[in-house]
């Protein structure tokens, strides 16, 4: 009986540092967005009739409404994967580690949960995309992104929504 108990403490102490109880961690499938692409025509409309098209089909291309989101936010460690892709791990103190999305491109990534809050940012040397979710009083996660470049006339921004 004592050799069960040896082993199930150790256990549920590796449990508790990988899956701390959160209200980000979850499955979360999309609900609502609020116009991603209309936020991409108004941040690309001042731009010359040359530039406009590649930065509106690369922020097409880099801004999908993901369908779910499935995040663990533990003591140590986050991750948040989207739709079927690769999980995106970080540390959970927020300290920056690189990531390579599937295009090649790379990117220093930082998460940390802040109060009722989870911010997640990626940034290399041609911009930076910030992740701030929140879960709200109806239970719902939102997301609300903001997009600097210096190759932009203006940061994009927008918002998704995620239930359960």
């Amino acid at each position: 009986m004592h050799s069960v108990r040896l082993f199930l403490v150790p256990a549920f102490a590796a449990m508790s540092l990988m899956a701390q109880d959160s209200a980000f961690s979850g499955v979360w499938k999309h609900v609502s967005n609020s116009g991603i692409e209309a936020a991409i025509e108004a941040t690309v409309k001042d731009m010359n009739f040359i530039k406009r098209p590649i930065a509106r089909g690369r922020l097409k291309e880099t801004n999908p409404a993901y369908q779910k989101v499935t995040m663990i936010t533990g003591a140590q460690e986050i991750s948040i994967q989207y739709d079927a892709r690769t999980p995106i791990k970080t540390p959970a103190s927020g300290k920056a580690v690189p990531w390579t999305r599937e295009d090649g491109k790379v990117f220093q990534v930082t998460a940390k949960v802040d109060g009722n809050r989870l911010v997640q940012t990626f940034k290399n040397e041609e911009g930076e995309r910030t992740n701030l979710w929140q879960v709200g009083a109806d239970g719902k996660l939102s997301v609300s992104v903001t997009v600097k470049s210096a190759s932009l006339p203006k940061d994009l921004t927008y918002s998704i929504s995620f239930g359960r």
